[in-house]
């Protein structure tokens, strides 16, 4: 009888036993394998004709919150100005150009311009009810040449859109004299209201005399993106190569932004400083940005705009950038609770300290199960490193680059306690002495990544296609997976208590059960009678 009543406990304490495992498999990865690069995708390339001059930049990704096996890519083919949206029903594996948003006369150039900012970006993000959100930056030619900044909403993947200018720029009194440039816009929702929304950019000003320097302004919806306020001056100073970055937490708007440095001191008998430092900052506001209290969260040499993220599952903040601190272009990473106060930052880039390649333009993306992940353009396979050294540094991002860039990629999945080894996205080297990046433009826009539950999709621009004549350069994708899937699953409060409840009392039946048996022992077996064998006959 024991023999049974053993095995009735150990069923239960194996019963309890996988109940434990349930819930460590809620908890833990479900591997921690190398992260594997396929090969790259041409996202251009179902089309039946291509120019065989173009140049393609400015890439943007995101993934469809209720289908995580669509994406969306928009960018700018800068040669003809064409606005550029495809879409991906296969993990990024192949893309179909999709419509673009319209809104004459702006779209009839959604790159430069005549302006001498010559930078872009483009910027996608996902509403509650679906709807998708594509920022970017326009030319109507009417403007003379002012740039400005818009929004397109789809509610239907692409295929139409309702495109409004957050910013229509002021038109220049003739053409590329007295430009307003308004461009690098950044959007984000308010959590607590979801039709309303802040859109921050950069508004620079071009061939005016006196020169006017660049300054930070936003705008408010509160209809979901269909309307917006009249452009507000956010703050008296210089933001730099990028719009700020807003994010909404509780009753606070939060703006991430890159101050420039101030000029450095030349002339004179006495030697030089080193130079200014640039300087991140968080700047927040109680009243929708009406006022703001700025708190500092870095300073070092030649630093880019910070990438936030705010993961509203751990109630922390992320940010990415890259700056020269350590006299090398390198990529950091830091956490703060409460947007104020921040962590020592974080090394990402995995190459040897003091190698003087540069790694920049990092960007970042967090999967629906709470992974982080981290892209960038890194140059240190480069055959052809900088020979010279100025102003203190090896690499910068617009003098002594190298020649031949690749992307690479890190991930996180303990909130940016660990980061896994540097992968290559890319599956050949990048020329940067052909294609938008050189040749008197220096456009330099960062690479686009969206994170899926197994891995992620990164974009860039490239020029495996071009040559000094053509300088074609096109987008391509990569997608990169963990070996054996690499998703980390939250689990809910609600679903760790029911687990651990079901856990709890199986256990309390196993140990019941035990005490029972050894206040009641169980009355002897009744003896069985064994019949008696028959004697072998001889």
């Amino acid at each position: 009888m024991w023999g049974s009543e053993m095995r009735t406990i150990t069923r239960r304490l194996l019963a309890a036993g996988v109940l434990g495992v349930m819930v460590g498999a809620c908890t833990t990865s479900d591997a921690d394998g190398p992260a594997i690069a396929a090969s790259a995708v041409q996202v251009n390339r179902a089309e039946k004709v291509l120019p065989l001059t173009r140049d393609e930049e400015g890439p943007a990704l995101l993934v469809d919150k209720d289908d995580p096996d669509t994406l969306y890519l928009a960018y700018s083919e800068m040669t003809s100005g064409a606005c550029r949206f495809a879409v991906s029903t296969d993990r990024g594996a192949t893309w179909r150009q999709e419509n673009a948003p319209v809104l004459e006369p702006y779209t009839k150039n959604c790159a430069m311009g005549y302006a001498t900012s010559q930078n872009i970006r483009t910027e996608l993000l996902q509403g509650p009810d679906g709807t998708i959100y594509n920022v970017f930056q326009a030319n109507a030619p009417d403007r003379n040449g002012t740039r400005s900044v818009m929004l397109g909403r789809s509610g239907d993947a692409g295929r139409t859109w309702k495109t409004v200018a957050i910013d229509p720029g002021t038109r220049a009194p003739e053409p590329g004299i007295e430009m307003e440039v308004n461009f690098e816009g950044h959007v984000a929702f308010d959590p607590a209201n979801p039709k309303r929304m802040y859109a921050m950019w950069r508004r620079s000003f071009n061939r005016f005399t006196p020169a006017k320097v660049t300054r930070p302004y936003m705008a408010t919806s509160d209809d979901g993106g269909a309307t917006w306020t009249a452009p507000q001056l956010m703050f008296e100073r210089n933001n730099g190569f990028d719009g700020p970055r807003p994010v909404v937490v509780g009753d606070k708007l939060f703006a991430f932004w890159r101050e420039s440095a101030p000029p450095t001191p030349t002339g004179g008998a006495d030697p030089l400083p080193g130079p200014p430092v640039t300087r991140l900052w968080s700047s927040v506001s109680t009243d929708q940005g009406k006022t703001w209290t700025d708190h500092e969260i870095t300073n070092a040499n030649d630093a880019s705009e910070p990438i936030p993220l705010y993961d509203r599952e751990r109630s922390t903040f992320y940010l990415t950038w890259h700056d020269n601190r350590a006299n090398e272009l390198d990529v950091y990473f830091s956490t703060s609770k409460d947007g104020i106060t921040w962590a020592d930052p974080t090394r990402l880039n995995d190459d040897a300290v003091g190698t003087k390649y540069g790694q920049h333009y990092p960007q970042m993306s967090m999967s629906a199960n709470g992974r982080l992940d981290v892209a960038w353009y890194d140059w240190r396979e480069d055959p052809f490193p900088p020979s010279t050294v100025g102003n203190g540094q090896t690499l910068s991002l617009f003098s002594n680059r190298g020649k031949f860039v690749s992307v690479y990629m890190t991930s996180s999945r303990d909130g940016g306690a660990t980061w896994t080894p540097n992968v290559r996205v890319n599956d050949v080297p990048i020329d940067r002495t052909i294609g938008s990046w050189i040749n008197n433009m220096d456009v330099m826009a960062p690479v686009a990544v969206a994170s899926l539950k197994d891995g992620a999709v990164v974009a860039w621009s490239d020029t495996r296609n071009g040559n000094a004549i053509s300088n074609t350069q096109d987008i391509f994708t990569g997608t990169v997976t963990f070996a054996g899937g690499g998703a980390t699953n939250r689990v809910t409060g609600f679903q760790a208590g029911v687990v651990g409840g079901l856990l709890g009392l199986g256990l309390a039946m196993c140990l019941a059960v035990v005490l029972v048996r050894r206040q009641h022992p169980p009355a002897p077996a009744p003896r069985r009678r064994v019949a008696k064998q028959s004697e072998p006959v001889t």
